[in-house]
């Protein structure tokens, strides 16, 4: 007891330097924390389907003219079924499900359900190893126009009210009744329907191809009777599928199933991303610990003398080491409960960072990732610091302490540099990415499917929405730019086909509209009039002379009359593409865009609500296609938010440690600042002679940092086909600022006494 009462007693004496440590560590603790749980959490993806490992998913692979293309997850229809039928002994049940043939929302009543929902086949449950709560789904799912409700959903459309039975409207136009209700589902996992409906309800309508031959838009999967080397399942699969589909020169076609457990996991940005994010973690749980016992040692000088005074009073070594370690224990619980603070009056941001709820992050199965990081902080903060103090001498009782300990202080110095300069590089880099120029302008711009059904009606609804105040502008297409838009085969004079372009149908204000540039000619004014991006032009070898040529397109032979800026399309993970822009002759085409006034979000609400009342008998719904290109980029905007929080938290962490490291420097050298004082040295002599000290620490740390960050950039920017320039100029810069606030803060802190009078430094001897 005596020892925790002496551990308070040096707590309270020093609070000022445990106040910066209590901050340092639980900013250090939160992000280090977050960081690792994110890690931890997204390798649990798809764990929480029944007997997981005996769950595969089956992946398409193409051959064009005996190229494979990369795996896709979307297969043709037939498959899993095929695959069953063949493989009973090995397969015990297969299943298919459909996302983009029930992507509209379902009503029930006038309520509007945006929910994600898909259309599969009545062994979708027992192959997933989802819970189903009511219904049987074996029987159900094989009638047309069934539904299967999650149990939140279920709640939320019916407020707890016994659903079975009840009808709900699919795109207000086909009524689906409620069979059943199945267990939700939680947010790690990539098939996480909110509702299921029976595929007989498309296929009675001839909605999608569900062959052998083409339509890949399935995700297929199969459950395992027994283990089986995964080559020899593969290959059986090969076989089956080979038996089956249609025989072709050109085109191939191989499926192979993985554990469904390596879909997430497995997918390139995740484990790029995964790297970079354990980097980060490490990092910043290293320099926080290091911040730590650079601020121990730095107080050693201070503490030289009572630790003696304990030695004198029959304290060994091993009771000031318990003491230390006490006193890390007391810091370390007091940093928990900030970091714990922090995150629950800061939750919706801390959730949207790192895009999962907390509850899910320290879910009872992670919580030895919050353990595991604080225990490595308590034994490598306390350990180190509490073995230095430890072997003080008991004659310091007796004269005073004047050891430096730059052998300690000046590589967790460097440490902590190179840490900042790593992590404000990569922060730069990522803003400058996701802040990258698409080349059009989607502010305050909407898109909403136009369901009228002839030309009277479309033009009313133009009527309609030019005439709302809160719209500033309209045109139309029939795609949106982030979509990625259909493609065509576009061949040369001999019929030849060269490569696939992107095209859209637009009206002539569309260009204008976006804000894109017309680099040459203008915009399609008609029918037979076409406009081509750069890059088209580039893939045609034509040079400057491109207004006039001609082209054969599906929509026959057209005109080329304008070259667009490239801009980009399906996002900057695509590399730069073709495109080929039509011009639309009806008054509003498959898509109607508006641009909205401020305020914005308040004024797209309104148009919603209008929209429904005017048109209460067809699905209209507006989006923010500003909303749409974030939520493409989302794994970019959540990284981008973690090295922000990282980058702020760890120039904190730096900055005390380097307070810290000052402060014991001008109180072991006040004396011979004074001395040099007294024989003339001037000011800017003294603070010079500081900060070189600092900076032939800084300048090696900070290019090692900067060095550090355009390594892990790189291996980053990889997953992006369209990138920003050359980021050499950046780095630089960020180096530069960087080293100015370090000395910065080296000026602020010595400014004093580099402009005392010496009299005093030397009396206070």
């Amino acid at each position: 007891m005596k020892q925790i009462y002496y551990v308070i007693q040096a707590l309270i004496h020093g609070r000022s330097s445990n106040i910066i440590k209590v901050v340092s560590l639980g900013l250090g603790l939160t992000m280090s924390i977050l960081l690792f749980s994110r890690v931890v959490y997204e390798q649990s993806f798809d764990t929480c389907f029944k007997d997981h490992d005996k769950l595969y998913q089956l992946w398409n692979i193409w051959t064009v003219n005996g190229e494979p293309l990369p795996p896709s997850e979307y297969i043709i229809g037939a498959a899993a079924g095929g695959i069953l039928d063949a493989m009973p002994e090995i397969v015990e049940s297969a299943a298919s499900a459909g996302i983009w043939p029930v992507s509209s929302p379902v009503y029930n009543g006038s309520v509007r359900f945006d929910d994600f929902k898909v259309a599969a086949d009545s062994l979708f449950f027992q192959t997933m190893g989802i819970e189903v709560l009511s219904g049987d789904p074996v029987r159900e799912l094989q009638q047309k126009d069934v539904i299967f409700l999650s149990k939140d959903l279920a709640d939320k459309m019916f407020g707890g009210e016994n659903p079975i039975g009840k009808i709900i409207s699919f795109n207000k136009e086909i009524e689906l009744t409620v069979k059943g209700t199945y267990a939700a589902l939680p947010e790690n996992c990539t098939m996480r329907p909110k509702a299921v409906i029976s595929l007989p309800s498309i296929w009675s309508r001839r909605i999608g191809n569900y062959s052998w031959n083409g339509g890949d838009s399935w995700k297929e999967y199969i459950r395992l009777k027994q283990d089986i080397d995964l080559d020899e399942l593969n290959k059986r699969i090969d076989m089956v599928v080979q038996q089956h589909i249609p025989r072709s020169d050109k085109f191939g076609i191989t499926v192979m199933a993985k554990p469904v457990r390596d879909t997430y996991r497995g997918y390139d940005e995740v484990k790029r991303m995964r790297n970079i994010m354990l980097i980060l973690g490490i990092s910043i749980l290293f320099i926080t610990t290091l911040n730590y016992v650079l601020i121990s040692i730095s107080s050693l000088s201070r503490r030289a003398k009572s630790i003696g005074v304990h030695k004198c009073s029959g304290a060994g070594t091993g009771t000031v080491f318990g003491m230390f370690m006490w006193e890390t224990g007391i810091i370390i619980l007091l940093s928990l409960f900030l970091m714990v603070f922090l995150m629950f009056n800061f939750r919706e941001f801390v959730e949207d960072t790192t895009a999962a709820k907390l509850e899910s992050l320290f879910a009872v199965e992670r919580i030895w990732v919050p353990l595991g990081v604080t225990a490595v902080l308590f034994l490598i903060g306390g350990v180190l610091p509490g073995r230095i103090f430890s072997k003080i001498p008991v004659t310091q009782v007796f004269r005073r302490y004047t050891e430096g300990k730059k052998g300690w202080k000046r590589p967790l110095l460097f440490i902590q540099f190179a840490g900042v300069a790593f992590i404000c590089g990569l922060m730069c880099v990522v803003m400058l990415q996701y802040n990258k120029d698409p080349g059009y302008n989607p502010e305050r711009v909407v898109i909403g499917i136009n369901n009228a059904p002839d030309a009277e009606a479309r033009l009313a609804a133009r009527h309609f929405y030019e005439g709302l105040p809160y719209v500033e502008a309209l045109t139309s297409a029939t795609s949106y730019p982030s979509n990625g838009y259909s493609g065509q085969m576009i061949p040369d004079e001999k019929g030849t086909s060269l490569f696939s372009s992107r095209y859209d149908f637009t009206q002539e204000n569309y260009v204008a509209f976006m804000g894109m540039a017309i680099q040459q000619g203008r915009v399609p004014r008609e029918s037979g009039e076409v406009a081509v991006n750069e890059e088209f032009v580039r893939r045609m070898h034509w040079g400057k002379d491109v207004l006039g040529k001609s082209i054969q397109t599906e929509e026959g032979r057209v005109k080329i009359v304008g070259v667009i800026k490239d801009f980009n399309i399906d996002g900057f993970y695509s590399e730069l593409k073709p495109f080929v822009l039509h011009h639309h002759p009806r008054d509003l085409a498959d898509l109607v865009y508006l641009r909205l006034k401020e305020p914005f979000g308040e004024n797209l609400q309104k148009l919603n609500r209008d929209a429904a009342e005017a048109f209460p008998n067809q699905t209209v719904g507006f989006e923010s296609l500003e909303q749409k290109m974030a939520d493409s980029y989302n794994s970019v905007r959540v990284f981008r938010n973690a090295t922000l929080l990282a980058a702020i938290a760890i120039l904190f962490i730096t900055l005390m440690g380097l307070i810290g490291y000052i402060n014991d420097e001008l109180q072991r050298r006040s004396k011979e600042i004074a001395i040099r004082k007294v024989n003339g040295a001037e000011s800017f002599a003294i603070l010079e002679m500081l900060v070189q000290d600092v900076l032939w620490i800084s300048f090696p740390a900070v290019v090692a940092g900067t060095l550090g960050a355009w390594y892990v950039g790189g291996l980053w920017m990889e997953q992006f086909a369209v990138t920003v320039g050359s980021l050499v100029p950046y780095y630089v810069c960020v180096a530069i600022v960087v080293l100015i606030l370090i000395v910065s803060c080296v000026i602020s802190k010595t400014w004093r006494i580099a402009n005392e009078n010496p009299v005093k430094s030397i009396k206070s001897e």
